[in-house]
């Protein structure tokens, strides 16, 4: 089995520069992809001030500084094309992340595989129009990498053993804990926080509480941040096309459109304004009883071992590396 020496990561933002960032403590080539040529100098700048950094202060050697000094930094996708593994993580846009992995179709060596950090769009929806749909699979990273040990694998129904071996290896390597998945039951700890957010949204609506005092409430469970505040940090377009996603697996779509519905209105609210998050209008905080308190935790701890309990089974995934993931993801320890 061919070894992965060399990695592409496609997009510059905040997941693609967290990847760099890991993977570059690693023994890997590395070319990093962003379109912005401009942005292309700044990133080049801003890794070279990291490595003389660490090479004044001892924490690596001239020869490791002199090896990590070679990676590449590019806005010529064709710099890939050597590549042994290439990990997407642009916009969770099907159409942008489609374009990408067709024209790496045409570039790259034939052993090379393609993986998307996407959140909620599967493998098979990213081989139209590609000839390697036997090397394209999912490796969902979560953010920040270094203190979220956990990935997801997924794979597609024409991924080959070779490309998951190779996907496992490779994990192992960078000791990233893994939960492997089939497209039924891909992104499953996302979608187990999707039905705590969707009870939370329910408790909003039904009592009055505020986004932010609801997340303080929901924190006793969801230790590692606030349920609303993690969809304004993801952002709510990407949140809204992750959940249209997630709701296509649930035979009863209907309990989505609410947040749905919010999620849209908030979008439409941004195009005049700078940002219309949850926490931006926050109602003022009154004081909720210890009864109501304990009620609202208890109801997501059910929630949560409910959704554990029914995944696991439903999927063949083990339940405790389904609750490891999930302890890693957002600090849920039931």
């Amino acid at each position: 089995m061919n070894e992965i020496k060399t990695i592409g990561i496609i997009g510059s933002g905040k997941m693609g520069s967290d990847i760099f960032n890991y993977l570059s403590d690693f023994n890997f080539n590395l070319v990093w992809f962003t379109r912005n040529p401009d942005h292309k100098a700044v990133l080049r700048n801003t890794y070279q001030k990291k490595i003389k950094r660490q090479l004044k202060h001892g924490i690596i050697s001239q020869e490791i500084f002199d090896f990590r000094n070679k990676y590449k930094i590019t806005n010529d996708l064709i710099e890939l094309s050597d590549c042994d593994l290439i990990l997407e993580s642009v916009i969770e846009e099907l159409d942008i992340k489609l374009e990408i992995f067709q024209e790496l179709d045409r570039i790259v060596k034939p052993s090379c595989i393609l993986a998307s950090n996407s959140s909620s769009i599967l493998p098979s929806e990213l081989c139209e129009n590609v000839q390697r749909k036997n090397r394209i699979l999912g490796l969902h990273f979560f953010y920040p990498i270094a203190f979220k040990n956990v990935v997801e694998l997924i794979s597609s129904d024409y991924t080959d053993e070779i490309s998951i071996e190779k996907a496992k290896l490779f994990l192992d390597d960078i000791k990233r804990f893994y939960i492997e998945q089939q497209e039924q039951s891909a992104y499953v700890l996302n979608r187990i926080l999707l039905q705590l957010q969707l009870v939370a949204f329910g408790f909003i609506k039904e009592i009055g509480l505020g986004y932010k005092q609801i997340d303080i409430i929901a924190k006793k469970i969801v230790t590692e941040f606030g349920l609303f505040e993690m969809m304004d940090q993801v952002g709510h377009n990407t949140m809204h096309n992750a959940v249209m996603n997630y709701s296509k697996k649930d035979p009863d779509k209907r309990r989505y459109e609410p947040l749905l519905k919010e999620l849209r209105h908030r979008q439409s609210l941004s195009e005049n304004k700078t940002s219309y998050l949850f926490y931006d209008y926050e109602k003022e905080i009154f004081e909720v009883s210890s009864e109501m308190v304990n009620y609202i935790q208890e109801t997501l701890k059910f929630t949560a071992k409910k959704y554990i309990k029914e995944y696991s089974e439903e999927y063949q995934i083990n339940i405790f590396n389904l609750n490891k993931g999930l302890e890693e993801f957002c600090g849920i320890m039931l």
